[in-house]
């Protein structure tokens, strides 16, 4: 089965910036996440993220992932946030 998704990426630099976010997206942290429109998301990341294959519209080949995060305010909202729109990472306190 193909995965799809908006963008992937095979150039080195930006893979280690996607494993960087890794890090910083332990299971079970509360955070704010600031995307790259200026949007911010808070939650709880229900699962450590991996980076994995994906296929972009144009059909070429790459890695990108997801993050899921449960509401903070809205225990029934899950939200999927795709790592390469994340700009920062912030730790809440619980």
């Amino acid at each position: 089965m193909v995965l799809y998704a908006p963008h992937v990426y095979t150039d080195p630099l930006r893979i280690a910036l996607l494993e960087t976010l890794l890090g910083e997206l332990p299971g079970q942290a509360r955070v704010l996440l600031v995307l790259q429109d200026g949007s911010r998301v808070a939650g709880m990341v229900t699962m450590r993220p991996v980076l994995q294959q994906f296929t972009d519209p144009e059909e070429h080949l790459g890695v990108n992932g997801t993050v899921r995060l449960d509401d903070l305010t809205r225990i029934s909202q899950q939200h999927v946030i795709w790592l390469d729109s994340v700009r920062e990472v912030q730790r809440l306190s619980a």
